[in-house]
C-alpha cells in the first residue's frame, strides 16, 4: 500500500458468534490492502482485508486462490498508519477469491498492537456513528 493510501473502516460485522459462527472475538470490518504469503509454495497474493480480529481476518484475493485449508500463510498489511506481518492458516475458503485466516504464533507484544489497533476501530466506528445519530438529530428537528 501506498504511504497515502488511507484504510477505509466500515461498519461493525457480527459482534457475537451465532450459527456456524464459532468465532470467539468480535470482528472489525475493514477495507486496507493486503498480501498474502504462501509459506510453503513460496508464492505471493494481494488482496483486501475485509474484517479483523484478534484471532484472524477474512480476504478477497485479487487472483483466485490456489491453496487449500490449513496452507500456512503470513499476512502483511498496513492499517492506521502501523505495518503487521501476522502467521497464520488457512482456516475457511468462502469462494474461489475469499479466504478466512485464523492467526497463530502470535507473541504477546503483536497481540497487544492487534488489540489496541481493533479497540481504535471501534472507537473511530462508534464515534462516526454517535455523529450520524447527532447530524440525523439535527435534520429531523429541522422539520416542520
Amino acid at each position: 500500500m501506498k504511504s497515502t493510501e488511507k484504510a477505509q473502516v466500515a461498519s461493525p460485522s457480527q459482534a457475537t458468534p451465532t450459527g456456524r459462527d464459532r468465532r470467539g472475538a468480535a470482528r472489525e470490518e475493514v477495507d486496507t490492502t493486503a498480501v498474502i504469503f504462501l509459506i510453503n509454495v513460496v508464492s505471493r497474493l494481494t488482496g483486501r482485508i475485509l474484517d479483523l480480529s484478534l484471532g484472524g481476518c477474512r480476504i478477497r484475493t485479487d487472483e483466485r486462490f490456489p491453496v487449500g485449508i490449513y496452507t500456512r500463510v503470513e499476512i502483511e498489511f498496513h492499517l492506521e498508519g502501523l505495518p503487521f506481518r501476522l502467521a497464520g492458516v488457512i482456516q475457511a475458503i468462502h469462494d474461489k477469491h475469499m479466504v478466512g485466516i485464523r492467526f497463530l504464533d502470535m507473541s504477546s507484544r503483536k497481540r497487544e498492537h492487534v488489540e489496541q489497533l481493533i479497540e481504535e476501530i471501534r472507537e473511530m466506528r462508534e464515534m462516526k456513528q454517535e455523529t450520524k445519530n447527532k447530524e440525523q438529530g439535527i435534520a429531523n428537528s429541522e422539520k416542520p
